[in-house]
């Protein structure tokens, strides 16, 4: 064994060094021969590559001369994984399409990436690596030049004086090895990795702000009244547009949802709205803010002239193979213009109802309530609680070929395959309530209506679930019950709203704790009387946040929704013909079975999905 420093860097850039004990006895194999399997198993699969990154160890181990004739298509063969037949049809596929072999044998559907890799690493006698929430040395990353790790789909994964470990989707590219050999001056010791591992890993290479502010003079500084021409040409210098790229960029890799470039007295403050809580990423220079925002405005086809009234724009990027949409907002502030965009990342949106975070019985419930033939289904709950990816997973549930979809969003934030999209426009006549009035001449089975804000739209979303179509619908209250009577307080004739609406389902978000450094603990005895759980015995045990390089010491690691579902049944049908409080349709609901918002979240506390401050943050919780 031996101790030696290692260096983790987090999703924020922070770099943290540690001291680990490692084992340096290594392999005999010789440099050029390939590995002795009693020596080293192949095609063993790692709990990560932490053997990588804490050290090197022996010699490299190296595809031999001739493994590396034998083609990939071959080895599949050779494996078991796909035959003779199939090998032929996705080469011929391969010819067309000039894809590589592996994604079109994907494509295919004979075999999944950790098939295909675990095949090749055991036919060549190599490592299968799982970089599966692994962070990589940023040092590491940089012996690699991220042009080049694109062009062969390789990523480098650790490294010593002579040796480097690179992670490959193909091992067999002998014009990739000898490149990179070249280009390092070490011994290239190939791992396979899949190429979902691929693109994770190269969404850690360092984006470079640093370099790029430096590039940045202080003599380009621009106050917000210069010549429009002049910041126009200032906004679209080289380091002005690799800034706005890169703080976009660095954004989406981290998971935020939002982007806020806010001007304050001296500097400017850049924040990332990540699982829902803010964190200040940078804070560039006053002189860069003209420029800088200039240029997301000229990206999002805003006017840069009118700097006194708020303005919306939208920009769509391709980043990591992903297309991105940003939703741009700006607005004057006593400082200059602040702006703020929403990150829309189209493969985001197709969440199964599986992954929303539902339990058990509320998961039958839910579905129960969906596949309802007509009524309508509302969600409540304040902006960005989930209604939309809640509403697009039902709606990818439902979507068939023989039924018709239609939707009127503001705006039309995915775009969901089969169905039809209107994206409202007040400015020529086309609101919710219009929009919907002209479904109803479309033949429509399915109708999504982003928001009933009005009695006019209300109504006719009424009249067309009571005409045979399902609607989905959302509305701002605080809990389920709220809803039926919010839409009586709207003017619509309590029994209308018993007849039409047909359940309702309240949501917020919560984060969910970092599995890797969640920490368990006994709550005290005033804690679990305030929350209404000192009853349970024995005492639950709950868990709270800590904090780890995989979570980038937040302690929190994506989120997850809380639900309150609310089949309106013949009982609470009756009390909304009463007029009755929304406090008596709630207690007739929980008898009837509803699990509350304050109950899940409990719940997801009790099972160490989330921690207890997080459930009180975004519930209220009555003592």
């Amino acid at each position: 064994m031996a101790e030696l420093n290692i260096t983790v860097r987090d999703h924020h850039g922070q770099a943290a060094s540690r001291r680990v004990e490692v084992d340096v006895a290594g392999g005999d194999s010789a440099p050029g021969a390939p590995p002795s399997r009693e020596a080293a198993p192949p095609s063993q699969d790692t709990a990560g590559p932490r053997r990588y990154t804490e050290g090197l160890r022996g010699q490299p181990r190296r595809v031999s001369p001739m493994r590396r004739r034998v083609p990939m298509g071959r080895i599949l063969v050779e494996a078991g994984l796909i035959s003779e037949a199939q090998l032929e049809r996705a080469l011929q596929q391969q010819k067309e399409t000039g894809e590589r072999l592996g994604r079109v044998i994907m494509s295919m559907g004979l075999a999944s990436q950790d098939d295909i890799a675990r095949a090749i690493a055991k036919q060549l006698g190599i490592d299968f690596v799982n970089l599966a929430d692994v962070l990589l040395d940023e040092q590491v990353l940089l012996r690699i030049p991220e042009h080049i790790a694109r062009r062969h789909h390789v990523i480098p994964i650790a490294a010593d004086d002579s040796s480097l470990v690179v992670g490959m989707e193909d091992p067999l590219d002998v014009v990739a090895l000898d490149d990179l050999r070249k280009l390092t001056g070490l011994e290239i010791r190939p791992v396979v990795i899949t190429p979902d591992a691929f693109q994770r890993a190269l969404s850690q290479y360092p984006v470079g702000v640093d370099q790029t502010l430096a590039e940045i003079r202080p003599a380009e500084a621009y106050e917000e009244e210069v010549a429009t021409e002049r910041l126009r040409a200032v906004a679209e210098d080289a380091p002005i547009v690799r800034l706005a790229n890169q703080v976009i960029v660095q954004a989406i890799r981290q998971g935020a949802s939002d982007i806020h470039v806010e001007p304050q007295e001296q500097r400017v403050r850049i924040r990332y709205r990540i699982d829902g809580a803010l964190y200040s990423v940078m804070t560039p220079p006053k002189h860069v803010q003209a420029a800088l925002v200039s240029r997301i405005k000229i990206m999002a086809g805003m006017n840069i002239a009118e700097r006194r009234v708020p303005q919306d724009g939208r920009i769509e990027m391709r980043v990591d193979n992903r297309d991105i949409d940003l939703r741009v907002s700006t607005i004057p502030t006593v400082w200059g213009e602040k702006v703020v965009m929403r990150i829309l990342d189209k493969q985001g949106a197709f969440v199964g109802i599986e992954k929303l975070g539902l339990l058990p019985e509320d998961h039958q419930r839910f579905e129960r309530i969906i596949t309802r033939p007509h009524g309508i289904i509302l969600l409540t709950g304040p902006t960005g609680s989930g209604k939309t990816t809640t509403l697009y997973a039902i709606l990818n549930r439902l979507n068939r070929v023989e039924v018709n979809i239609t939707t009127i969003e503001d705006p039309v934030e995915y775009q969901l395959p089969g169905i039809a999209q209107v994206q409202i426009n007040p400015k020529a006549g086309l609101t919710f309530a219009t929009g919907l009035r002209a479904f109803l001449r479309q033949d429509p089975d399915i109708i999504m209506v982003g928001e009933i804000r009005d009695e006019e739209t209300a109504r006719i979303a009424i009249h067309a679930s009571l005409t045979g179509h399902l609607v989905l619908s959302t509305l701002h209250t605080n809990d389920a019950p709220g809803a039926v009577t919010r839409l009586v307080d709207m003017g619509i004739e309590p029994f209308l709203v018993s007849s039409s609406v047909i359940g309702v389902i309240a949501q917020r978000l919560v984060r969910v704790l970092c599995q890797h450094c969640k920490q368990s603990y006994t709550p005290t005895p005033e804690m679990l009387k305030r929350v209404g759980l000192a009853d349970l015995t024995p005492v639950p045990t709950f868990c709270r946040a800590a904090g780890c390089e995989y979570c980038s010491n937040i302690g929190y690691r994506g989120r997850t929704g809380l639900f309150e579902i609310m089949p309106v049944d013949d009982t609470i049908k009756g009390l909304i013909v009463d007029r009755a409080p929304s406090g008596r349709i709630k207690e007739a609901a929980i008898a009837a079975g509803m699990r509350t918002l304050q109950a899940d979240g409990l719940s997801k506390v009790l099972n160490g999905v989330t921690s207890l401050e997080e459930v009180l943050r975004v519930v209220f919780v009555e003592e």
